[in-house]
């Protein structure tokens, strides 16, 4: 049986991620609630921003969820992960570092932003997202994923995967196959931070690690199945890029 190492990297974005309605229902309805191991990785949460670590193997592999509080879906499958790992049900072969709450706060109040700001644009800025950024260049992070969910009325509105071909091919390629698998799709642009300053991604692909960013379809603040099991298909198959599970 896998057993998760924890490390907290900010104090400050501490909050009670089973306080949000949404999440908590889900929870309750998956069985989670009564899984004892996993609601206690989950109640570390409460402490700040957790990341957890598993596995050992060629591969440096970083998942993150909840940039945004609000976009509930890409939170929850990661916590799916979490629970399929230490069922035993994934066999993993690289070490996995897991952050499903990144700003366990905004969850928690089921908020886009973070002290009133985007922190999906702030990652070249001091912040949490420029943490987690340290966290993966100090850590010799292979490759990231942010994991996000997209409003059906707002930009893109449809389940995609965002990337970059500049400086880093392989953003693009990790898509590519991403898409191929999950049916999303791609939304390439030419060089990282080009059209946006301060995304996790495109920070990373400047940094020297290769990123994505996948979008599930879901409502802002709202959680179904669906949404939660296709964001879980695009995680699985970021994975299975690197040939990991």
């Amino acid at each position: 049986m896998y057993k998760f190492n924890f490390l907290s990297i900010d104090s400050s974005t501490k909050g009670n991620v089973l306080a949000n309605n949404q999440l908590n229902r889900y929870f309750i309805n998956k069985g989670y609630r009564k899984k004892f191991e996993l609601m206690e990785y989950i109640n570390r949460t409460s402490e700040g921003t957790i990341v957890f670590n598993v596995g050992e193997g060629r591969y440096n592999l970083l998942l993150v969820g909840g940039v945004h509080g609000n976009e509930l879906a890409s939170q929850a499958a990661l916590v799916m992960l979490m629970d399929e790992i230490i069922s035993d049900n994934i066999k993993l072969k690289c070490k996995l570092h897991i952050v499903p709450f990144l700003i366990p706060y905004t969850t928690m109040i089921n908020s886009r932003n973070y002290n009133d700001k985007d922190m999906n644009r702030n990652a070249h800025l001091d912040g949490i997202t420029r943490k987690i950024i340290d966290y993966a260049v100090e850590n010799k992070i292979t490759a990231l994923c942010d994991c996000h969910s997209t409003d059906p009325n707002n930009k893109p509105g449809f389940a995609s995967v965002f990337c970059s071909v500049k400086p880093l091919i392989d953003s693009s390629r990790i898509a590519s196959y991403i898409c191929k698998n999950t049916n999303s799709r791609i939304l390439p642009i030419a060089e990282a931070g080009s059209v946006l300053h301060g995304a996790v991604e495109d920070e990373a692909n400047l940094r020297g690690i290769p990123a994505v960013t996948c979008e599930t379809l879901c409502e802002n603040g709202k959680l179904d199945e669906n949404s939660v099991d296709f964001s879980y298909k695009q995680i699985l198959s970021f994975l299975d890029y690197f040939g990991v599970i």
